[in-house]
């Protein structure tokens, strides 16, 4: 068979064929681009700039903000994620060690459960202690709630915050390393927490005083010993009438110790026994005058009094009234230990123009060491609230004063000042 001749294309049509090759190419990279999604240019860390959370706000550490190749576009806080806080090792800011303001009291702070604390066991009717003495034991809680629950404690940094930091901190490190400005060394991007602004060691009292008083000295020497050889000013309240009453008193000045009287008065509940030498309901006002003029004779020179027990006769006006009398005679202070809360010394102190001073804080309601401490801890704040804390415990009370001895040198590197009443005025 004869070969078909192939045909041939003519210029003419090459040239179609080529333009139309050629204007699909084009509409295609113009389809394109208008198709390809917006990118902002990403923001590139300059050397030596450094995030840091303050408040939940990214921050520029070195006062220069975070720029583009061409300056213009700030970037936006990033989320925190795990991989941003996984990529952020080695390149986010180190926790702000804390400072000695956010130490928190004790609880300090402070439990409105436990604002209470503080008034006698002869208040609720019951004496909780079994140590010597009748009626010398613990004081229950039921008098008005002490000022200590009033210190606020200062709240630990936010977790969530840190978090933050530490996604802010890496993704300005990421940016950095991917902005084509060149390769940036992690030391670059890291937030250096800057120095604590308070250490440990800088007070954080401006000088509130806290007055320790122990009460029920008299029923032996052995366990007043370690309370008369606390390195600082302590208030020793001696009961009368006991074997070692007057001798309690003589070693507590000789150790250079304020004393005063612990003046035994009759409970609320009428069964409890607040031992020798107590000022009983029945009693007329000069029967109560004689009998603390001869206490204090048996325990003087003393420079106050405060009660034992007494949650009834420091309600009653007229028989306090009588004590006052004594005390504003012989120039000498009132301590009320609020074993009441419907005391009634305020009033009869303010009928004869006096000046007496209250109870803040019982600490030994509770035996326990760590709720010693926290009693303790509620003392500072309401010292740091008012400017004083008067505190009482009991010598027989163990280890309490142990607890206190080893709280001292840090308490007073905080700029607490310990003294006795008489350090108040």
């Amino acid at each position: 068979m004869p070969k078909k001749k192939r045909k041939q294309l003519s210029n003419k049509q090459i040239l179609m064929i080529t333009l139309c090759i050629l204007g699909a190419g084009m509409l295609m990279l113009v389809a394109s681009i208008l198709l390809a999604p917006s990118a902002e240019p990403a923001p590139v860390a300059q050397s030596g700039s450094a995030v840091v959370e303050q408040g939940g706000t990214a921050q520029s550490g070195s006062g220069a903000g975070s720029a583009s190749g061409a300056g213009s576009s700030a970037q936006q806080p990033a989320k925190p994620t795990q991989s941003a806080q996984t990529q952020s090792q080695g390149t986010t800011s180190p926790k702000p060690a804390e400072s000695a303001t956010n130490t928190k009291p004790a609880e300090s702070s402070t439990s409105p459960a436990n604002s209470a604390a503080g008034a006698s066991a002869s208040g609720s009717g019951a004496s909780t202690s079994g140590k010597p003495g009748a009626g010398s034991g613990a004081h229950s809680s039921n008098t008005t709630a002490s000022a200590s629950s009033t210190g606020a404690a200062a709240q630990k940094p936010q977790a969530s915050a840190t978090a933050q930091t530490s996604a802010s901190s890496s993704t300005q490190s990421a940016t950095a390393s991917s902005s084509g400005a060149g390769t940036t060394s992690s030391n670059s991007a890291t937030a250096t927490a800057p120095a604590t602004s308070t250490t440990s060691t800088k007070p954080k009292s401006n000088g509130a005083k806290l007055v320790f008083v122990f009460d029920d000295a008299g029923h032996n020497l052995n366990q007043l010993e370690p309370f008369l050889k606390l390195p600082f000013k302590v208030v020793i309240a001696v009961l009368p009438g006991l074997p070692h009453s007057a001798e309690a008193a003589a070693a507590a000045r000789k150790a250079g110790k304020q004393v005063i009287l612990h003046q035994p008065m009759q409970a609320v509940n009428l069964s409890v026994d607040p031992g020798p030498s107590a000022i009983k309901p029945d009693m007329h006002t000069y029967e109560i005058e004689a009998l603390v003029r001869k206490n204090l004779a048996e325990i003087g020179p003393v420079v106050g009094l405060n009660n034992h027990e007494g949650s009834l006769i420091t309600a009653t006006q007229s028989a306090i009234g009588a004590v006052l009398d004594v005390c504003q005679a012989e120039n000498i202070f009132f301590l009320d230990s609020r074993t009441n809360a419907e005391t009634k010394a305020p009033q009869a102190a303010l009928e004869r123009g006096m000046k007496i001073y209250e109870r803040d804080i019982f600490l030994d309601n509770e035996p326990g060491r760590d709720d010693i401490i926290a009693m303790i801890k509620k003392g500072l704040a309401v010292a740091d609230k008012k400017g004083h804390a008067i505190m009482i415990g009991h010598i027989w009370s163990d280890g309490l004063a142990a607890i206190i001895s080893e709280m001292y040198p840090d308490l007073v590197a905080q700029g607490y000042v310990f003294t006795d009443i008489s350090g108040l005025d």
